[in-house]
């Protein structure tokens, strides 16, 4: 008796001890009970290096001051953008080539990285890049109407390690992925210049019979064959290296073949994938050229093998709305279709001007603070999304208990249950920040199983939930998650889900 009255006090005691240090504006520290810790971070991140006005040093300077203790940076691979004249196309061409990894040196950029890191080893720094895979012209740059489409559509890649991992990442400025086949053959055809011309040039040097022939040879035989010898030379440097393309700029929308051939590469690779701003859409004029932006969630639907998404900012239209694509993703991954979960992310997207690198955070739930955590995290969706008034709430619990047992299950976890799931969640909330919304209205947690709002609490203070879901289906798998204030475009919270699969006692 005396035993079981100190096992309930100390659990009371470690309760309100987490509670009173969440509401003290100290909860990225308290552990997601008592197992994991909470570690805020920024996703997205563009440099100097790359197209942003700040260099890495004063990114991790405005970050510390934000409270933020984990920085990905993600410059762009390349920036490079060619348009060629047929039929000269990789010798006549207009090249833009913008600021980026491998113009700065992919070396350098990993050692920046890994320099900043021992300079501030209170800090988590992870280099990636933002992968343009395709683009393709639209209309002409001789009636100028020259138009550059799905130069948009971008993947984030993480966990690449060495230079020559980023020199061969399969996007535009790399040139698009080709193969040798049969079709390549065809393109040595301008060896047959070099055949012809050498033929010409024989015979003309066949001496003249008569005095005749003599006089009026004026060696036009030679004289065309130097000239065929010449083009067969220029073609074949435009051929090389006589892959046939997989992909190329000058043939229009080509499917999702590009972006799932640049998944297939990182993961050969071990590196993780998340797609970025999903919904984005704008037109801009550029050097003369239109600059066609459109969404691309459908996308999402038509490539496999990626880790995840981002859900924040561009992607709580259609993406990350109870039953959204994302929905569709994980029903799909539940019913079998998808080897894999496909997590969710926040992206902030800096630059370095429009608004707070802190806007758009991912919360990370690690055993401890490094950089080999924060890749485990990102590869097995421990973490929630966070943007705008929701990074004053604190997402300190949201588990999956199985009534029947100890067992528990966090985000990115499964679980097998024999009976109903219990779910608990504790928000709390910082109403000490000056400019807390929270201190004037309150907020909405909604529970979604399988796409589908189950239960909406409201709240207008920390909360600690415990709710029975009465819903058991053996040998279905189903999962939970939770949206917290997402009643607004750009606000909320966004956990990844808890995957439970139900069994019938033996």
């Amino acid at each position: 008796m005396f035993r079981k009255k100190n096992l309930y006090s100390s659990f009371v005691l470690i309760v309100f001890t987490c509670l009173f240090l969440s509401n003290s504006n100290l909860s990225v520290n308290i552990c997601y009970a008592e197992q994991y810790k909470l570690i805020p971070s920024v996703i997205h991140v563009h440099t100097t290096m790359g197209n942003g006005e700040n260099t890495p040093e004063e990114i991790v300077e405005i970050v510390r001051e934000s409270g933020i203790k984990v920085v990905i940076f993600t410059d762009h691979d390349t920036m490079k953008w060619t348009y060629g004249v047929p039929p000269l196309r990789t010798i006549i061409q207009k090249v833009v080539d913008q600021n980026s990894i491998l113009k700065y040196g992919a070396a350098n950029y990993i050692n920046t990285i890994e320099e900043l890191n021992k300079k501030y080893p209170d800090m988590v720094l992870i280099h990636g890049a933002e992968s343009i895979p395709f683009y393709y012209w639209q209309g002409s740059f001789f009636k100028k109407n020259l138009a550059l489409v799905k130069g948009n559509e971008h993947i984030l890649v993480f966990g690449l390690e060495n230079p020559s991992d980023y020199e061969n990442l399969p996007s535009v400025g790399n040139g698009f992925p080709g193969i040798f086949n049969i079709e390549s053959i065809f393109r040595l055809w301008p060896v047959c210049f070099f055949i012809f011309g050498w033929c010409l040039i024989s015979l003309s040097k066949k001496p003249a019979s008569t005095k005749h022939e003599r006089s009026g040879n004026k060696e036009p035989g030679k004289v065309f064959g130097i000239i065929c010898f010449f083009a067969g030379a220029v073609f074949l440097v435009n051929n090389f290296p006589f892959k046939t393309p997989l992909y190329d700029q000058y043939h229009g929308e080509q499917g999702v073949g590009p972006y799932q051939y640049l998944i297939d590469h990182a993961n050969n690779y071990g590196a993780l994938t998340f797609w970025a701003h999903p919904e984005v859409e704008k037109t801009m004029e550029q050097d003369d050229i239109n600059i066609i932006s459109s969404p691309y969630e459908e996308d999402l639907l038509n490539t496999f093998g990626y880790t995840g998404i981002a859900v924040f900012s561009e992607g709580m239209r259609h993406v990350g709305l109870p039953g959204g694509i994302w929905d569709k993703l994980l029903l799909q991954y539940c019913a079998g279709m998808r080897e894999r979960p496909v997590w969710a992310i926040g992206e902030v997207d800096y630059k370095g001007h429009g608004f707070a690198i802190d806007e758009t955070q991912t919360v990370f739930l690690v055993k401890e603070k490094s950089n080999k955590e924060i890749m485990n995290a990102l590869a097995t969706g421990k973490m929630y999304a966070a943007m705008g008034d929701a990074n004053m709430l604190s997402l300190n619990s949201f588990v999956v208990e199985d009534a029947k047992s100890d067992k528990l299950a966090f985000m990115g976890d499964e679980i097998e249950l024999t009976g109903k799931p219990r779910i608990r969640i504790v928000v709390t909330v910082d109403k000490t920040h000056k400019s807390s919304v929270y201190k004037k209205r309150g907020f909405n947690i909604d529970l979604i199983r399988n796409g589908t709002v189950i239960k909406t609490f409201e709240a207008d203070d920390s909360i600690d939930i415990a709710y029975d879901d009465d819903y058991f289906n053996p040998n279905e798998k189903i999962y939970y998650r939770l949206a917290v204030d997402t009643s607004y475009l750009f606000r909320g919270i966004v956990t990844n889900p808890v995957f439970v699969t139900f069994k019938k006692e033996q």
